[in-house]
C-alpha cells in the first residue's frame, strides 16, 4: 500500500512539474521581454504612426524600370498596425526584432477581451532573389510550438502571405511588380519593376 501512494505521489509531481514548467517558464520570459521592450521597436513605444504615404507614392510613380522602397522596424510597425491582423481580436502590442534572413515579430492580442500569451513569429527569407516570405517559427513566449501542433497555423499564415503578394503582383496593384524582398539587419528593402 505504500509503494502504490508512493508511486501515485510521484505520477501526480511528475504530472503537476509537466503542466507547471511551461507556465513558470513563460512568466520568467514575459517579465524578461517587458524589461527590454523599451529598447525594441513596438505600437507601444511608438509617439505616432508613421505616415507611408509619400514613400508609396514615390516607388510607384518613380520612372525608373526598377526601384526600391526601405522600410524601418518603425514604418513595418506602422503597416502591421494598421491591417486587420486578427479576424475578431484585438491587437494589444506588436514588437519587431530584426536580423539579416529573419524578422521576429512578437504580437500580443485579446480576443473576445482575454489576453493571449505573447506569440512569436519568425518571418524569414530565403537568399534567392523572390518576392517569398515564410513563417519559419511559431512560439509561445519562449517557447518553440512543436512543427505538428503549429503545421496549420504555419500554412494558413504562409498562404496569406503568398496570396497577399500575388495579389498585388497579378493586380499590378502599385504598378509595379514586386521582385524581391531582402529581410536586413535594419530594414527591410522592397525591389519594383515595371
Amino acid at each position: 500500500m505504500k509503494n502504490l501512494f508512493k508511486a501515485i505521489l510521484i505520477i501526480f509531481v511528475v504530472i503537476l512539474g509537466i503542466l507547471i514548467y511551461p507556465v513558470v517558464s513563460y512568466l520568467i520570459w514575459q517579465k524578461q521581454f517587458k524589461s527590454v521592450m523599451p529598447e525594441i521597436s513596438c505600437i507601444s513605444n511608438t509617439a505616432e504612426k508613421v505616415s507611408l504615404d509619400e514613400k508609396f507614392k514615390a516607388f510607384v510613380l518613380s520612372e525608373d524600370t526598377t526601384t526600391f522602397i526601405e522600410l524601418s522596424p518603425e514604418e513595418t510597425l506602422s503597416l502591421l498596425g494598421s491591417t486587420d491582423i486578427i479576424n475578431g481580436g484585438d491587437v494589444n502590442d506588436i514588437c519587431i526584432e530584426p536580423n539579416a534572413d529573419v524578422w521576429d515579430i512578437f504580437v500580443n492580442i485579446s480576443l473576445q477581451g482575454i489576453n493571449i500569451p505573447w506569440v512569436r513569429i519568425d518571418i524569414a527569407k530565403d537568399n534567392m532573389e523572390t518576392a517569398q516570405l515564410y513563417v519559419a517559427n511559431l512560439y509561445v513566449g519562449n517557447i518553440l510550438i512543436s512543427e505538428k501542433l503549429s503545421q496549420v497555423i504555419k500554412t494558413q499564415l504562409n498562404k496569406g502571405i503568398s496570396d497577399a503578394l500575388v495579389l498585388v503582383n497579378e493586380n499590378n496593384f502599385l504598378g509595379r511588380k514586386i521582385q524581391n524582398i531582402e529581410l536586413l539587419k535594419d530594414k527591410i528593402v522592397v525591389k519594383g519593376t515595371l
